[in-house]
């Protein structure tokens, strides 16, 4: 009789722990199980046990015969809502430490869109260099007073304000208001 092979327990939790954004960390606060064991478990250095089992399926959201079923569909299923905590956003400061961007647009779209969520604190500047032909940038002001410079015209703007400009030319964005600056900025090139 033909024996159907046990399944790949390790790499199924490692694959739903990363379709819902978890880090390790994260996953064994949220279990119980330690970090040290659910690295050995992913990499299938160790059979955790029933209890490990269902600590697990309980914090992944999952019932433990989902885990323990065939691999069939689990590469295919992807959510539908992808979800990333506050913390996993990447985030950059100036060499001044007087602005900071978090980086809300997925790698995978770099090439054409990137978006941000920016603080820049009283003179906060971002100087940029022109990116590739036909880059725009477009800039909401959340709250504050913001002075768009593009190929050596000035525009002040204020909350509420959007600007569009060329981004593939000398540009700046620069708070010229007394209190901290919050902007969106939205990143545009070309196909």
């Amino acid at each position: 009789m033909p024996q159907t092979p046990p399944p790949d327990i390790g790499q199924k939790i490692k694959l739903l722990r990363s379709g819902k954004n978890l880090t390790l960390d994260q996953l064994a606060g949220l279990s119980g199980v330690s970090k040290s064991m659910l690295s050995q478990i992913e990499r299938n250095k160790t059979n955790p046990t029933v209890a490990t089992l269902w600590s697990l399926t309980r914090a992944l959201g999952i019932e433990v015969g989902e885990l323990l079923s065939s691999d069939k569909g689990l590469h295919e299923k992807k959510p539908i809502i992808s979800l990333i905590k506050s913390h996993q956003i990447p985030e950059i400061q100036s060499a001044d430490g007087r602005c900071t961007l978090r980086i809300l647009s997925p790698l995978g779209l770099v090439s054409n869109i990137e978006w941000y969520d920016a603080k820049l604190k009283k003179e906060g500047v971002l100087d940029s260099d022109p990116h590739v032909k036909g880059t725009e940038e477009h800039l909401t002001i959340i709250k504050g007073e913001i002075e768009i410079s593009s190929a050596g015209e000035l525009q002040t703007l204020t909350s509420g304000d959007t600007a569009r400009y060329k981004a593939d030319v000398e540009h700046s964005i620069k708070n010229v208001g007394e209190a901290e600056a919050h902007v969106l900025l939205v990143v545009l090139s070309p196909k």
